[in-house]
């Protein structure tokens, strides 16, 4: 048997908690006094984002065999943040983006179901559901239909989550992230543009610009990231899906400015081709999880690009 549900104490489980979001988020439930266990197959997180209170199992979530482990060590949170995060591998790679994407996260879900499981916090994606196509910034009931693989399988890990919920009991809740950044966020990738700007700035190279830069996206600092997914914890009723996001609309154009300007960059931008699968405009509606877990952001967009330049600075040759 599990106690009492208990907010301030608990065991959580949190998959990709080597990662970017997830080794931010592993440091604050540790901070709080929980204690953790991360299972990241470290194939884009890091043994050095891993927070050494931490106890750590090398897997991939595609893996049958998380299942026992979950059984075993009986957590009383889940918090699913590990994914196949690229837009442009999900559209050239449907197949293998389902399998990490949907199945896992459903076998997941089964297991923490079976294990009493009181709390599963699920990562979703606003930026890739929010478009020109809907109402900007966009709320929750408002969202355009998915344009790729990668969004697909989100939407569909969501109904999944529902139908648990429904049918098991289990107290499942998304949170969609806008466009996060900050520090340890990965340069070496699609997902990340500020780090990849901070990081070839820093280094003196050239940076490419995809399409017309005029794209815009709704930049959130990953810090008020983690107090969102920390703010499901203490309504565990709470259902969501829930906007992460500032309802800024901030271009790619910009961006490069503001970068550049932090670093002292003088170089030209390079022009890419336009990426597939994503859209033109996004940013996201933020009421509800104000009014119903009391979270908004509050780091601005320049305090954190600051702090993100900063970080990589002092890891930068």
């Amino acid at each position: 048997m599990h106690a009492v549900y208990n907010p301030s104490h608990m065991k959580c489980l949190v998959t990709g908690g080597a990662g970017f979001i997830g080794s931010h988020l592993v440091d604050a439930l540790i901070a709080r006094g929980h204690r953790v266990l991360i299972i990241d197959d470290l194939s884009s997180g890091t043994r050095a984002n891993i927070n050494t209170k931490a106890e750590f199992k090398k897997m991939d979530i595609r893996n049958q065999r998380i299942a026992k482990l979950v059984a075993d060590w009986k957590p009383d949170a889940v918090f699913h943040l590990a994914a196949q995060i690229s837009v442009s591998r999900s559209v050239n790679e449907p197949v293998l983006d389902a399998e990490t994407n949907v199945l896992a996260t459903v076998r997941l879900l089964h297991a923490a179901s079976e294990s009493g499981v009181k709390r599963f916090i699920f990562a979703g994606t606003g930026g890739a559901l929010s478009s020109e196509q809907t109402v900007l910034p966009t709320p929750e009931d408002k969202v355009a239909q998915p344009q790729s693989p990668y969004a697909i399988a989100k939407v569909a890990s969501e109904h999944y989550g529902a139908f648990y919920r429904k049918t098991r009991g289990l107290n499942f809740a998304s949170f969609r992230f806008g466009n996060v950044y900050g520090p340890r966020q990965n340069p070496h990738g699609e997902a990340g543009v500020i780090a990849i700007f901070a990081q070839r700035m820093l280094k003196g190279e050239p940076v490419r610009i995809n399409g017309t830069g005029k794209q815009t996206r709704d930049y959130v600092y990953v810090d008020d990231v983690v107090r969102a997914l920390l703010s499901g914890l203490k309504k565990p009723n709470a259902a969501g899906p829930y906007h992460v996001g500032t309802g800024i609309e901030t271009d790619v154009n910009h961006l490069f400015k503001s970068v550049a300007k932090l670093i002292g960059y003088k170089l030209k931008p390079l022009k890419g081709p336009a990426d597939k699968g994503a859209p033109l405009r996004s940013a996201l509606d933020g009421r509800k999880i104000k009014r119903e877990l009391g979270w908004k952001p509050e780091v601005e967009l320049d305090e954190g690009l600051g702090l993100t330049v900063e970080w990589f600075r002092s890891r930068t040759v």
